[in-house]
């Protein structure tokens, strides 16, 4: 039996962009680009540094570095000087993980959506409100044991902790201590 955990995840760099032309402008930084809104894929970034990539909608984008990535270093468009039909969207979000065999329990507690009928081969964005709060959801199961990383307003993020923390902690997991820095 898994552990279930809930804990902020460490400091990575991410940025978003939106506009008609934000998909070309990723594929031309070689950057693999979803097909579908509210979907996500890996995408390699120059040598090992890997980026989380999200469709939010037709043309809206959220990147990630992965867990050790450095992909995102000097890829990111200045505001100042966007090329035309490519707009930075700020992406300040503070992420959680949660994971372990309770996650799905704990995620009916919290939100409307049913998170054990979602078909993760289709790699799946969602957008829902946990808690009375947006956040933006990506369920993975690894190795067999499901975990979710959830993103929200970095001015929501005790709160959300505070409260889901609650939840594991009656569905018998645990809280992490809390990291500090930039998420």
């Amino acid at each position: 039996m898994s552990t279930l955990v809930f804990e902020r995840g460490p400091p990575r760099d991410r940025f978003g962009l939106k506009g008609a032309r934000a998909a070309e402008w990723l594929m031309a930084h070689g950057i693999v680009v979803p097909m579908e809104p509210n979907t996500w894929a890996s995408s390699p970034a120059g040598g090992d540094d890997a980026l989380f990539v999200a469709r939010l909608g037709i043309g809206e984008f959220f990147l990630e570095d992965t867990a050790g990535g450095g992909g995102l270093r000097g890829i990111a468009p200045a505001p100042e000087a966007h090329p035309p039909g490519v707009y930075p969207v700020l992406r300040e979000d503070t992420a959680f993980l949660l994971a372990g065999e309770a996650s799905c329990d704990v995620l009916a507690q919290v939100c409307d959506v049913n998170f054990a009928d979602i078909k993760l081969e289709s790699h799946p964005v969602v957008l829902t409100l946990m808690i009375g709060v947006a956040v933006l959801v990506v369920p993975h199961a690894p190795e067999s044991e499901p975990h979710y990383r959830i993103w929200c307003d970095p001015t929501f993020a005790p709160y959300l902790e505070a409260a889901v923390g609650t939840v594991v902690g009656d569905c018998g997991g645990r809280l992490q201590a809390i990291s500090r820095g930039r998420e």
